[in-house]
């Protein structure tokens, strides 16, 4: 009885001796730093998109309304794009086939009416993009914030889709117009115009791919409701 050895106390005492071991081993592989996302979208790359939108917006209103009004008030060309057809002799004696020319005309003196239709575009241009820019700076706040479900965000994602589906399409329209009542007051010597319908596909899927993104906002505003109302 007296002889036994006491496994007991050398399993204790192994458990013991175990643990520290079993501490530092938790310890070390805790000091160790955690990688860091390379990916991730920290506050660094807010402030850099927040200025490229504004350089984006400030680009908007100079070329689609400043530049047209110093044009007006310095008395410069109003310069409508046109597509005609050309003769290329050298291509014709060669038998090689040609399209027809795209190129601009300068309309020196329009007339105050013209010049008002011909900023309407870049005015409209120029409105959507300040008001896009803007909303996504209000959605990045909300993101930095931890609140990127807010309801509101849905509102802003479906202000963008708006003006990409529909705003660029009627800005692209009122060029057409402003370009059309341009070259009806000017002599081109009896030359064939060849007009195309050129739509904004790439503006309008972007649109369309933005509000199926509202629509997942959307989703995720609705589920965070339900999470804070069993809470």
């Amino acid at each position: 009885m007296t002889d036994r050895p006491d496994h007991t106390d050398r399993t204790r005492d192994g458990d013991r001796a175990g643990e520290p071991a079993r501490t530092d081993r938790t310890l070390s592989s805790g000091d160790r730093a955690p990688r860091r996302d390379v990916l991730a979208f920290d506050r660094f790359d807010r402030w850099g998109l927040v200025f490229l939108l504004g350089a984006v917006a400030l680009a908007a209103v100079l070329a689609g309304v400043v530049e047209p009004l110093a044009d007006w008030v310095t008395g410069g060309p109003l310069s409508p794009r046109v597509e005609s057809a050309v003769t290329v002799p050298p291509l014709d004696a060669a038998g090689v086939g040609y399209g027809s020319a795209s190129y601009t005309v300068d309309a020196v003196d329009p007339g105050a009416g013209a010049r008002l239709l011909a900023l309407l575009p870049g005015l409209l241009l120029s409105v959507l993009v300040v008001l896009s820019c803007w909303c996504i700076v209000l959605l990045l706040r909300t993101v930095a914030s931890g609140d990127p479900f807010d309801p509101v965000n849905v509102t802003r994602l479906r202000v963008i889709a708006g003006a990409l589906v529909v705003g660029a399409p009627v800005a692209h329209l009122l060029q057409l117009v402003s370009d059309a009542v341009v070259l009806g007051g000017l002599d081109l010597g009896g030359l064939d115009l060849t007009f195309t319908l050129d739509i904004p596909w790439l503006p309008m899927v972007a649109g369309l791919v933005v509000a199926m993104l509202a629509e997942a906002f959307k989703a995720g505003s609705r589920l965070r409701a339900d999470v804070d109302g069993l809470v």
